[in-house]
């Protein structure tokens, strides 16, 4: 977005990256206890470089203790404590990055953003005014702006700011949607609903956040028939989604709500979320994360902001700050049920299994009625291969569901490779039948049903066709592709394998039986040397006991005197 977010030239920089200048003369370190500066300095730039941002900004914190006026710490300190969500310590720091940066535009967006949030709306828009022109001022500098006009009732500015927009088509939604949100907080009806639909029409209906503040704003009017079309068209997208399953909970007690915005802080907190948003979507995970911290400075209780946040970290692979992110969310919220399975989810990432489970059946007592935290225990049973466990938690989802339906195919399906595991064919095929009527020949159902038949040498022909079908859907899933390699190994079509296997270890080059696999048909078409070079290869890979013990047999002796087992992942 071209912030500034270091002065002196060093712009944006990825923030797990942007600790790249050396320690050396240009670093600039006092001689006062070198040796605890450098290693606390050290220590920051290692913890920036594997994203661990709190770790990196205690360090930064440490590193200022001992050289206190030294302005690249300063504002690496600054920057970092921001993005762990520590905007009180970045406040404290900006006022040094100031004295020597006056208008440097992230040390002046959080000092805007403490204005706004103390009412204090005159010294927010002189923040603002302060900065450094570019693409910053041009978008969040203009929407703080205009809400602090908000704040001090100044209609007229505060839309004349928006206005400004007028000539930048990609700002379009914000304009659109801030000019609705501020006329609703300033009590002008008519403009409020003009605005709204607008929004509707330009987000093409998609977006949670403008359905949410033109259902609100209608259900204030009384006009609950329209406020229950708009939620549920949106329910249409995303059928069950608890926010919209809330709202139209609460239309039929009939209770109107409050705005989706009720402060000019709220409003500026709505704008930082859409571009964290936004930016994420473009994989712009860092800088997402700063603006998704200040939306949650200025709205503590916008779980989500949380939830991206919380997505934000998992992506980033910073599972346990997810967890903390996701257990900010409050049982009051439509996003608590979620946020559990999520916390779970990802304790299971991190071997905290039995954690998991815990959470898990905690949550299923809590909501009896509940589909979802079966389906998520059971996968977490599946995942650590106790089958029968997951199918009897998946067998309690089912029964929650009652008459079959395509949003839960994959309940279904989930179980059907339960039962396939469990040699319980007759079932599993049922249910693999069933989930592939109810997905509309989903290609990981086809691949697994027709791997499955294939594997028991019946309904070959038709069992090839779903396969080939499959990896024309999904033609970059390695997992897929060489389930249709393996097929034709199956059936004795070893040039035909090697052609597709080999296609499936340069979509997946790191996974054990895919290279497996390709060592058995290069050896089956006599290249032996490159039979035993992926088997080799399969071995460093560190496959489980049963998988090491087979390829150890197979480079020793080679396939005569190996048997070649069909492995059961079939993609799922």
């Amino acid at each position: 977005m071209g912030l500034r977010l270091l002065t002196r030239g060093l712009g944006i920089v990825a923030i797990a990256a942007m600790l790249g200048a050396c320690a050396g003369s240009g670093f600039g370190l006092s001689q006062r206890n070198p040796d605890s500066l450098y290693g606390n300095y050290l220590a920051a730039r290692h913890a920036g470089t594997v994203r661990d941002m709190d770790a990196a900004a205690r360090y930064y914190a440490q590193a200022l203790s001992e050289d206190p006026g030294n302005p690249v710490i300063v504002e690496r300190a600054f920057l970092l404590s921001v993005t762990a969500g520590n905007v009180s310590e970045g406040l404290n720091l900006s006022s040094e990055i100031i004295e020597r940066d006056p208008d440097n535009r992230t040390a002046r967006l959080v000092r805007a953003l403490s204005a706004l949030k103390a009412t204090d709306y005159d010294r927010a828009i002189g923040e603002i005014d302060a900065a450094a022109p570019g693409p910053f001022t041009a978008l969040v500098g203009t929407l703080a702006k205009a809400w602090a006009m908000a704040g001090k009732q100044d209609a007229e500015q505060a839309y004349a700011a928006l206005d400004s927009f007028q000539d930048r088509p990609a700002f379009d939604l914000f304009r659109i949607l801030h000019g609705a949100l501020i006329a609703d907080y300033l009590g002008d009806a008519a403009r409020a609903r003009t605005g709204y639909v607008a929004a509707q029409g330009a987000s093409g209906g998609a977006s949670l956040r403008i359905i949410q503040a033109y259902g609100r704003f209608l259900e204030r009017q009384d006009d609950t028939e329209l406020a229950r079309e708009v939620y549920n068209n949106y329910g249409r997208l995303a059928p069950d989604h608890p926010i919209i399953a809330n709202a139209l909970a609460r239309l039929e007690r009939g209770v109107a709500p409050p705005p989706l915005v009720k402060t000019p802080a709220e409003g500026l907190a709505e704008a930082l979320y859409g571009l964290a948003s936004a930016l994420a979507q473009e994989s712009g995970i860092d800088i997402s994360i700063l603006y998704t911290q200040l939306s949650l400075y200025l709205r503590p209780d916008f779980d989500v902001a949380r939830t991206l946040l919380a997505d934000l970290y998992e992506r980033g692979d910073r599972l346990e700050d997810a967890i903390a992110a996701y257990g900010g969310i409050a049982r009051t919220s439509p996003l608590y049920q979620n946020a559990q399975i999520q916390i779970a989810v990802d304790m299971d990432r991190l071997d905290r299994s039995k954690e998991a489970i815990a959470r898990l059946r905690t949550l299923i007592r809590q909501y009896p009625d509940a589909v979802e935290p079966l389906t998520a225990l059971g996968d977490i049973l599946r995942g650590r291969k106790d089958y029968a466990a997951a199918a009897s938690e998946y067998s309690k989802a089912i029964a929650l569901i009652g008459e079959p339906n395509e949003r839960f195919w994959t309940v279904y399906y989930a179980r059907g490779m339960c039962y396939e595991r469990l040699k319980l064919w007759p079932s599993a095929e049922k249910d693999l039948k069933l989930a592939l009527e109810l997905s509309g020949d989903h290609p990981l159902v086809l691949n697994y049903l027709g791997y499955s038949w294939i594997e028991q040498k019946i309904f070959l022909e038709e069992a090839m066709a779903m396969i080939r079908r499959a990896v024309e859907l999904r033609p970059d899933d390695g997992y897929i592709v060489d389930s249709l390699g393996w097929a034709y190994f199956s059936i004795g079509d070893y040039e035909n394998a090697v052609i597709h296997l080999e296609r499936a270890v340069q979509l997946q080059p790191d996974d054990v039986t895919i290279n497996d696999h390709l060592g058995d048909a290069f050896w089956r078409v006599g290249r032996k040397i490159e039979a035993r070079f992926q088997w080799q290869h399969a071995l460093e890979l560190e496959p489980d006991e049963e998988q090491e013990i087979a390829i150890k047999e197979k480079l020793k002796n080679g396939l005569e005197d190996a048997d070649v087992e069909m492995s059961a992942d079939a993609g799922s």
